[in-house]
């Protein structure tokens, strides 16, 4: 089955099929959700046929609802094939969803759809029911919206950026107001599907090919009128003696213009068994791409550390005397939060010959940002890459990795040096690209230790800001900004087992350190830098 998998993604990915469509010029539509691909084994065995048109309908989250009806003859912009199509996940709100500009209503029909958004090197995952709603921009009116699932176990209302297709076809969102929340309403059962085709359209005949359009076909959000989203087009080249074939789901279509070229007729034959007999344990192709799609677990973020930095309270010693800007109120030695070891050559492909040699040391870094939808953490690895460039070949241009598709995308941090990387910030296009990290994990810190120090960057009114800076090599690098308010002429800054408390008066700040942290740490109210 995972080489039936392995042909289903070839045939979306690299736009060929098997035998009756090879070298098809095959464009699905373009998405904004984005496909988390698993690992792909070499294919075994022969492909199955027409694998494209079920993965883009599986994009959507829809599978078979039945036989798809194929038309004897069609004319310019006719459909040649209609296949009845359902949501795999659809309900009805049991209650209402309001906020200020938009709302849904009790009983409006919705579907589950999980979103990506890019955040620094990580994407977050947004999941979401997107259904029928109302917006009020001079008025009530209706429009797709979603219920985004925030992870404080809440909801935000969303409706996408552009008001196409229907609540069932929707592929982006913009929330309204991120920051605001409301109660998650149930979402109950529905006891008939909502009816949507997938369809193949006859879009035009030349002497040289056929063109089809695939598209979708469902009510629109008011469930008054029809729409059509569509979603791809294929040009299927015509053979010498004037058929051109196009195959569905192991179904091949054989599309034989007339003497004009104004229409076709239409001739069909299985030439492989439809895509879901290769998935029937698991209920069919849309509901194992589900599966094997869905999001990893949301990351939590590790006590005692910040950034690349293992963070230690007992390794401070802190200075008991007044100290004012630029003043510093604790340091100590400490590690690297996690290191490991380059077992083999990174290639980066690029024509600067860059690469991560076999022995480098990297670190790991994780960052934990309070966005508007929710807390994210993400954690990535960062090493110095060797690169040519006008100056020779150097050997400490840092690089952190993200995932991006099957490999990796190597970009360049906005801060940080060579031995700590401080943000998941990058600015910088992307220029790099590795299949994969050989990265060993080491128990002990490779790069070595680095002091770091706790330093006032100003005091304003009832307010104090500090700043974490990490110094190795004669070279500093910003790790965290803390800000805490000033309350009966202290500040606390927690750190999980210990706290820092900071006297102020007449504009400086005197610290202590005492052990009775109660778990609060400074990833949840420090800032990274950007």
């Amino acid at each position: 089955m995972r080489s039936i998998l392995a042909a289903a993604y070839s045939a979306v990915f690299i736009a060929s099929t098997a035998a009756a469509q090879s070298g098809e010029p095959d464009t699905p539509a373009s998405s904004s959700t984005t496909v988390q691909e698993p690992a792909l084994e070499p294919e075994v065995g022969p492909r199955p046929l027409g694998v494209i048109d079920r993965f883009v309908a599986s994009m959507y989250g829809l599978e078979p609802a039945g036989e798809p009806e194929i038309m004897t003859s069609a004319g310019r912009n006719e459909v040649i094939l209609r296949a009845p199509m359902r949501l795999i996940k659809e309900g009805v709100l049991a209650g209402e969803v309001t906020m200020r500009q938009v709302r849904m209503k009790q009983g409006s029909r919705v579907t589950y759809r999980r979103f990506t958004a890019r955040t620094g090197m990580d994407a977050q995952n947004i999941e979401a029911w997107c259904g029928q709603g109302e917006i009020n921009q001079w008025g009530w009116r209706a429009t797709s919206v979603c219920m985004i699932l925030t992870p404080d176990g809440r909801a935000t209302l969303a409706t996408p950026p552009l008001d196409l297709g229907s609540w069932w076809s929707v592929t982006a969102i913009a929330p309204t107001s991120a920051g605001e929340r409301v109660d998650r309403v149930e979402i109950l059962p529905v006891e008939t599907p909502t009816p949507i085709d997938l369809e193949l359209v006859l879009d035009r005949v030349r002497s040289g090919e056929v063109k089809l359009r695939r598209r979708l076909a469902g009510p629109d959000v008011t469930g008054e009128r029809r729409v059509f989203p569509r979603i791809g087009d294929a040009e299927r080249p015509r053979l010498p003696d004037g058929v051109a074939t196009y195959v569905y789901d192991g179904l091949e279509l054989r599309l034989t213009p007339d003497g004009d070229a104004k229409t076709v007729s239409i001739a069909s034959s299985r030439v492989a068994p439809p895509l879901d007999a290769s998935f029937a344990e698991e209920g069919g192709f849309a509901r194992k791409m589900e599966t094997l799609t869905a999001p990893a677990e949301e990351l939590k973020p590790t006590d005692f550390v910040i950034g690349g930095v293992r963070f230690d309270p007992t390794a401070l010693v802190v200075d008991t005397a007044p100290q004012g800007p630029r003043g510093v109120v604790a340091r100590g030695v400490m590690n690297h939060a996690l290191t490991g070891r380059v077992t083999q050559d990174i290639e980066m492909g690029s024509m600067l010959n860059a690469r991560i040699p076999a022995g480098t040391a990297a670190h790991q870094v994780e960052i934990f940002r309070e966005l508007a939808l929710g807390g994210r953490t993400t954690r990535f690895w960062c090493a110095p890459v060797s690169a040519l460039t006008v100056f020779g070949r150097q050997n400490d241009q840092l690089t952190c990795f993200r995932r991006a598709g099957d490999g990796y995308e190597g970009v360049w941090p906005n801060q940080g040096r060579s031995w700590l990387a401080t943000t998941d910030q990058s600015a910088t296009p992307v220029l790099r690209r590795a299949e994969a990290l050989h990265i060993e994990e080491s128990q002990t810190d490779l790069i070595g230790p680095m002091e770091v120090r706790i330093e006032v960057q100003r005091i304003v009114r009832d307010l104090i800001t500090v700043r974490i800076f990490a110094r190795r090599d004669e070279q500093d690098a910003l790790v965290m900004t803390v800000t805490r308010l000033i309350e009966n002429g202290q500040a606390v800054i927690p750190m999980w087992s210990h706290r820092l408390i900071l006297t102020v008066a007449d504009g400086m700040a005197k610290a202590t350190l005492t052990a009775d942290g109660d778990g609060q740490g400074l990833s949840s109210i420090g800032v990274y830098p950007s």
